[in-house]
Order: C-alpha cells, then sequence, then structure tokens
C-alpha cells in the first residue's frame, strides 16, 4: 500500500463531508464531542476544553502514521475518524479513531464516511482494512458488520479504560472488493 496516502482535501455525499483536520476545527469540535457518552469507551478523559482537544488530536499525528479528519454533517462539524497505518504491515491500513457527537449516532453519517475512506484506501492498494472497537462498544461492532467487515475476535490491548480495567477490542477486518485474501 502506498502511505502516506494522498487524500482528497475533501470528499463528500450527499450532505456528509471528511477533511484533513485542522485546529481551526477544534473549537466546534469540542462542542460536538462534549457529550460524556462519546467519550465512554475511551482511556482518556473528556478534554476540558477545545485546545486540549486539539493537543489531544495532533499528539497522535505526531509520528507521520496517522491522518485525522473532521467529519461534518450539513456544513456542521460532528466527529472526527482516523486512517492509521502500520510500517511493519505494509499490506493494509486501520480506519479507526472515530469519535462522533451523539447527534449524529443513528443518520447514516458513519457508514458513508467508512465508505469515503474505505474507497480511496483500496484505491492506494491496501489488501485489507482493519477496524475495532471496544469489546463494551455493541453500538459500534453492529455499525462495522453492517460494512461487511468479518469478526476476527477480540483483542486485549494494552490501554487502560477509564474504570481502571483493561481494554478488550473486538477487531473486524474488509478484505480488497475482489480479493481472494483470507481474513
Amino acid at each position: 500500500m502506498d502511505w502516506p496516502v494522498c487524500f482528497p482535501a475533501e470528499m463528500s455525499v450527499g450532505t456528509i463531508s471528511v477533511r484533513s483536520y485542522d485546529p481551526a476545527d477544534a473549537a466546534e469540535l469540542f462542542e460536538s464531542l462534549a457529550d460524556e457518552r462519546v467519550w465512554e469507551h475511551m482511556s482518556r478523559p473528556v478534554p476540558a476544553d477545545a485546545a486540549a482537544l486539539d493537543e489531544v488530536i495532533r499528539s497522535r499525528l505526531a509520528d507521520g502514521y496517522r491522518v485525522t479528519f473532521t467529519v461534518r454533517q450539513g456544513g456542521h462539524a460532528v466527529g472526527i475518524t482516523s486512517v492509521l497505518f502500520d510500517p511493519h504491515d505494509p499490506a493494509g491500513a486501520e480506519v479507526g479513531g472515530t469519535l462522533l457527537g451523539p447527534g449524529a449516532w443513528g443518520t447514516g453519517v458513519n457508514p458513508e464516511v467508512k465508505r469515503l475512506l474505505l474507497a480511496m484506501i483500496f484505491r492506494h492498494g491496501a489488501q485489507w482494512v482493519q477496524l475495532r472497537t471496544d469489546e463494551r462498544n455493541g453500538r459500534s461492532a453492529a455499525a462495522i458488520r453492517k460494512l461487511g467487515a468479518t469478526d476476527l475476535g477480540i483483542r486485549q490491548e494494552h490501554l487502560v479504560r477509564r474504570d481502571g480495567t483493561c481494554r478488550q477490542s473486538r477487531i473486524f477486518r474488509l478484505d480488497r472488493p475482489g480479493s481472494s485474501m483470507p481474513a
């Protein structure tokens, strides 16, 4: 797979769009993601303000193996999502780190965003794309299954949830369309 993927400045379908994260998006994103439920399955607390949210996002971009996008619906920032690349496993990528405000839940935003990103990742030569969610996040797992992903099971993570328990992730995989690669 070619990395870094040269994503278009903006990708959209209907009223839903994604574009590379810009620190100028932080204030609007902070408002969209301020609900405690958004952060329920994360290892970190809800950021205290827009500057703290920006710091979290930008710190994860530092190694060059992640691209983060601002997700918009009807022109309003409703969340973020990322594409991650592992140089030790260059045949594929991961789509993850998705946080959407509750107003976007169940509206079709998430699957449309995932389809836009998946199409671009496969166009750049990925043989597979991995998605993961906290084993407790049934809503997210159901959404990933609707994309046609194969459930590969549970994996213990090194992350510690805010409640002190070790996170276990449910791992999913989508193979390149037309590929005969095993899951």
